[in-house]
């Protein structure tokens, strides 16, 4: 009976407009990335101050997953979803009138912090649903959150080709609002599970972060592996606007929708997590990552390779991302929103290391050091999954003796 009513929480409706919730909110983090170019040229500034956009908007995501959406633990997430919706759009709103690119700096920064929203989202989620669904429900909740992410780019290029940058920040904020409605509405409240102060909620994290080896080691593995995915999409609309390809930002937003492809498996990576756990699916999205950036040298080539290539780095994302959220959700289940703190931190520093570094690969080596980097970041995210490997095998092997 507890199951059941357990179950009960979460609805189907309920289901959808979190995972729809998820995309709409994290989207604002990235609808700058096909816009760089313009951007540069609107604000009258080179390339590598345009990309500090980028940088800031995922600066600020870091700072929000920081001191921000731990309170989850101790406020009403209910409340919480609905101030930072509001104050999103008008971060948004900051964005299209920034008279300069000092402002621009900051309401990017200011989008970021308020897109964490999306992190309330998932441990709601986890909340609501009874443990035997709760793997399939992540993979469909992640799989909106990665449709916003690939989408955003897409349909920020094809509004900024007909009507303008500044219009894709205006409907954003405009969708922000209509959100803070539907949440106002339809997300049941709950009690938070967190009695202590902000001062103890925040020394918590240390503690976690020392007493689970789980979570160190799957913080480590986000942080690389978005980092990588990360130096990619930082750096894609200024290689896909010059030659060989000179695309319109209408069509380099497109590649965001090549990209959602990876969303499509999130169900089944979910599932697969479930069954065999999680670093089966691990080793599977380390060796496409590797592929799709081997791939993607060869990018000048032909389009054909440039699509193959994002297509296995997304996919590949996403047979890493949903095991190790999987495995950290399993661990506490009163600390959630906390233990999710402190995998989404590393996880999008690492983007933010990814995207600085991408960005200087650029302007240094242009598309071979991009490429470059992203192997590298692959590589290091994949030491503790070979590690654990070699471990087990070792153990195996001492047990048959």
């Amino acid at each position: 009976m507890a199951a059941i009513a357990e179950k009960s929480k979460l609805t189907p409706s309920l289901k959808y407009l979190i995972t729809i919730g998820c995309g709409v909110v994290v989207a604002n983090l990235y609808y700058c990335q096909p816009l760089l170019g313009a951007l540069s040229r609107a604000f009258r500034v080179s390339e590598e101050s345009a990309s500090f956009v980028n940088i800031f908007s995922q600066l600020g995501y870091g700072l929000g997953l920081l001191f921000i959406v731990p309170l989850g633990d101790m406020l009403a997430r209910r409340g919480m979803l609905i101030w930072m919706h509001l104050l999103a759009a008008l971060s948004l709103i900051g964005v299209g009138f920034s008279p300069d690119i000092g402002w621009l700096y900051f309401f990017s920064t200011c989008v970021g912090i308020t897109s964490t929203a999306c992190q309330l989202f998932i441990p709601l989620s986890m909340h609501l649903a009874s443990d035997y669904e709760r793997g399939k429900v992540l993979g469909i909740i992640l799989g909106g959150l990665l449709t916003g992410i690939l989408l955003s780019r897409s349909l920020s290029g094809f509004v900024a080709e007909y009507w303008g940058w500044e219009s894709v920040y205006f409907i954003s904020a405009g969708l922000m609002v209509v959100m803070t409605l539907l949440i106002w509405r339809f997300i049941p409240g709950e009690d938070p599970a967190f009695k202590g102060n902000y001062g103890q909620l925040m020394h918590s994290l240390v503690s976690l972060f020392k007493q689970e080896p789980v979570i160190r080691e799957s913080a480590w593995i986000g942080a690389c592996l978005f980092g990588a995915v990360a130096a990619f999409w930082a750096t894609m609309a200024f290689f896909l606007e010059k030659p060989p390809y000179g695309f319109s930002l209408l069509i380099i937003g497109l590649f965001g929708i090549i990209g959602a492809g990876g969303a499509l498996i999130s169900p089944f990576v979910g599932r697969i997590t479930d069954r065999a756990g999680p670093l089966k699916p691990m080793r599977w999205g380390i060796i496409m990552m590797l592929l799709g950036y081997l791939i993607l040298f060869m990018g000048k080539s032909g389009i054909g390779l440039v699509i193959t290539g994002i297509i296995l780095i997304d996919m590949g994302l996403q047979c890493t991302h949903i095991p190790n959220l999987s495995r950290n959700y399993s661990l506490l289940p009163e600390a959630r929103t906390r233990l999710n703190t402190i995998y989404m931190t590393f996880f999008f520093v690492g983007g933010t290391l990814g995207s600085s570094f991408g960005s200087i690969a650029w302007n240094m080596g242009g598309w071979t050091g991009v490429c470059a980097v992203g192997i590298a970041m692959v590589i290091l995210g994949s030491l503790p999954i070979y590690f654990k490997k070699h471990k087990e095998e070792k153990k195996a092997k001492v047990l048959v003796t």
